[in-house]
Parts: C-alpha cells; structure tokens; sequence
C-alpha cells in the first residue's frame, strides 16, 4: 500500500510539473525581459538601438528610426530569388525578425552579446520558430569560416569595431571571408567620421564615404558596389560631431 502510494504521489507530482513546465517557462522569459529592458521592472520596457516589435518597442532612441529606414531601403533590394540572408552583428535581431515575416526568408543573426542574443529570441513570433534563427559567435579571423552561406549578407556597423579590435588587416580578411559566403548581395555600413578618432579608422585625410568606396572596390573580388542611402548614425551622447550619416552600400556579384 505504502508503495502504490508512493509511484502515485510521483506521477501527480510529474503530472503538475508537465502542465505547469511551459506557463513556468514563459514567465521567466517575460521576467528576464522586464530585467533586461526597464529600470524598475514594472515600468514600460526600453530598448536604445533597435525595435522590438513583439514585445511592444517600437521606437529605439539612439537608432530606431534609422534601423527602419535602412530596412526599408535594403528591402527594396531584395528579390524573390534571395532565400537566406545573415546578418554580423544582429543586435536586437530586427533585421532577420523582419525579412523572414515580410520576405518569408530563412535568417541567422549572428552575435556575441548575450543581452541582444536574448532580447532577439524574445522577440521571435511563434510563427517564425526554426525559420529565424540566432546564433552566439565572436567573429574573428578564426571563427569567420563557421558562418552559414547565404544568398544575402548584412554587415552593418561592425566592420569598424573589426578594425577598432584585430587591426585593418585582420578586419580586411574578415570581410573578404563574409564576402565568400555571401551568393548574392552584401550590404555593408561603416562608422564614419564621428567614430574616426575613436576607432583608429584608416581614412586619412579624405571623406569617409568616398574612402569606404574605394576600399570596398580594391579588397572585394567580383563586386559590384552602389551606395543605396544614407541614414543617422545615432543619437550617442559621446559623439562629438552631431547629425552625422552613415552610407550603406549594396555589394552585388558582376
């Protein structure tokens, strides 16, 4: 008797467990997201760099306008024939939540902050499980080779921080390896000169843009580069030069 009541006590106890286990686990995901997101955990929740639409944050203070816009523009340039796209430095995850609900495209994010690695899966509609997809990876001469191939490549705003980190030379072969497994288009935006100081950038004494320009036709092979717009570089307190427009450029194969 003492053992029949035994396996009964266990299967109840599995039982309850089994129904609450889901509910469980979307509480706490709701709850890290309050922690990540607000300052008091019951006021509205903020994110600075990108939207996250899902949960409510629509406007992003230092980006978010440029991040729709620059989204607008490179959905422009997208066709039926593009199926994967990846995007180096995903953040928020923006820009891979959007092309696979609009495009209806298979997306990896990739990067190595676990904040924005959280913030981008919270933000995944249920609908998009398995087609959107992000993936924590410090990207460096030695990792670059582990990315997927894609039809579509998105590096925006990071190649600087390459060259901040490794070196223009190590940041060159990075780009060239993205390059590599790119099938179709590369969009590429670069800080300009509002970070030149900070970052150590290689522009010298010419404009940023027209610098970009000619590095981008000199170290790719078998590109095709267009400049597609120009968008805000962001609202950073610490910028010392203001109202600054970052370039991003459409890299396609000849």
């Amino acid at each position: 008797m003492k053992k029949l009541k035994k396996i009964f006590k266990k299967n109840l106890l599995e039982s309850i467990f089994t129904k609450i286990k889901k509910p469980l686990t979307k509480f706490f995901l709701w709850a890290q997201f309050r922690i990540d997101t607000t300052k008091y955990f019951i006021d509205k929740p903020k994110f600075d760099y990108q939207p996250i639409l899902l949960a409510g944050i629509t406007d992003a203070e230092i980006r978010g306008e440029a991040t729709k816009q620059r989204w607008q523009t490179i959905k422009k340039n997208l066709s039926v024939n593009h199926k994967t796209m990846k995007d180096i430095g995903s953040c928020a995850g923006f820009f891979c939540i959007s092309a696979s609900e609009e495009l209806n495209m298979q997306t990896w994010g990739i990067d190595n902050n676990n904040l924005f690695l959280r913030l981008a899966r919270y933000g995944v509609p249920k609908k998009l499980s398995g087609k959107c997809n992000f993936i924590k990876l410090l990207i460096d001469k030695n990792t670059i080779n582990y990315l997927p191939a894609t039809d579509i490549t998105l590096c925006l705003a990071i190649w600087h921080h390459w060259v901040f980190h490794y070196g223009l030379t190590d940041a060159t072969y990075i780009l060239k390896k993205l390059w590599d497994s790119t099938k179709f288009t590369m969009f590429f935006e670069s800080g300009e000169e509002e970070i030149k100081k900070e970052f150590n950038m290689p522009f010298n004494d010419k404009k940023a843009k027209d610098w970009l320009f000619n590095y981008l036709n000199e170290v790719l092979d078998n590109a095709k580069i267009v400049p597609i717009g120009e968008f805000d570089a962001g609202n950073y307190a610490h910028y010392k030069i203001k109202n600054i427009k970052r370039t991003v450029f459409k890299i396609s194969r000849k």
